[in-house]
């Protein structure tokens, strides 16, 4: 379980930064339209998720954006819309393998496992946003590849 969390905490390190590819200093976001619920499964698909569920999903309506590259995209929608995005989720991939729990700086973060659904899903929310992560397997060796470049764009 720690190595998947470690994994976990790694892919989202290296989704925050992985936009920057072309020397950008920060992700691009596009102003979506239609049911955000409905695009989620649509990345999702697109990188070879299984959903438990497409049909009679409930929708995520509203204002939201979005940053897409080759790794994966990245959700963003007002901070008081987690609660409908958790709740979509698990109509759609079913249980979390971690629940959201509570974050140092006031949030929630849980997850979905790339052996169970396909991809691995963040979800969770900060004191400005609720986010969805949806990335694309990656062998490991192809991550740890990535992360001293994450780690200098991170500052760390």
């Amino acid at each position: 379980m720690q190595l998947l969390t470690s994994l976990v905490a790694i892919g989202l390190l290296l989704v925050s930064g992985c936009a920057r590819e072309t020397g950008e200093k920060e992700m691009q976001f596009t102003k979506g339209t239609g049911d955000m619920g409905q695009f989620i499964i649509q990345q999702a698909l697109k990188r070879d998720a299984r959903p438990v569920s497409t049909n009679g999903l409930p929708a995520v309506a509203g204002d939201w954006s979005y940053s897409e590259d080759q790794y994966g995209v990245v959700l963003h929608l007002s901070r008081e819309r987690f609660s409908e995005v958790e709740t979509f989720l698990q109509q759609a991939f079913g249980a979390p393998a971690q629940a959201a729990t509570d974050t140092t700086d006031g949030g929630k973060l849980g997850w979905y496992s790339p052996k169970a659904i396909g991809v691995a899903l963040q979800f969770g929310y900060d004191a400005k946003q609720t986010q969805v992560i949806v990335l694309r397997p990656q062998p490991a060796s192809e991550i740890i590849k990535r992360i001293p470049e994450a780690m200098e764009r991170s500052g760390k």
